[in-house]
């Protein structure tokens, strides 16, 4: 192979090689950004906002038992140290993140913790505040259960 051939041939792998990694960070980013952008509907959500009222239930009673250490995790922590006797209990969260306080609300959100999809609270039988609906709703917890439970 001559020089000017060489040449012609490594110009041409520089480029084949920039238009695939050009496309593969588009893929990457288009694909990131439907994830951003699912649309939740209530059949997929309701299934999960039903036993929204059994984490708040762990969780509050893990905080009773266990005061000093609830008061050390954070709110994801505290939902996976809540549910450890039952690891089952977070299968169908897979995905999303669980939030929770030690006075017994939940919150659950996308996966990039951006959006909240519902908050629920553990004195009562069903979801509290349901948002997946909203595409502006904040992941960020607004029930009091001061306020709302008797």
């Amino acid at each position: 192979m001559d020089k000017t051939s060489k040449i012609a041939f490594l110009t041409l792998w520089r480029r084949t090689a920039l238009i695939l990694l050009a496309g593969g960070m588009v893929l990457v980013t288009i694909s990131a950004c439907a994830q951003n952008h699912q649309t939740y509907t209530d059949a997929m959500m309701q299934p999960l906002a039903a036993t929204a009222g059994d984490l708040a239930r762990a969780v509050m009673r893990f905080a009773k038992d266990n005061p000093g250490e609830a008061a050390l995790l954070d709110d994801q922590e505290l939902v996976r140290r809540a549910t450890a006797f039952d690891p089952n209990m977070l299968e169908s969260y897979r995905g999303l993140v669980v939030r929770g306080t030690r006075d017994g609300v939940i919150l659950v959100c996308t996966g990039d913790g951006r959006r909240g999809l519902f908050e629920d609270i553990e004195c009562s039988d069903k979801v509290d505040k349901p948002v997946w609906g909203e595409e502006s709703a904040p992941c960020q917890f607004t029930l009091k259960p001061e306020t709302a439970c008797p």
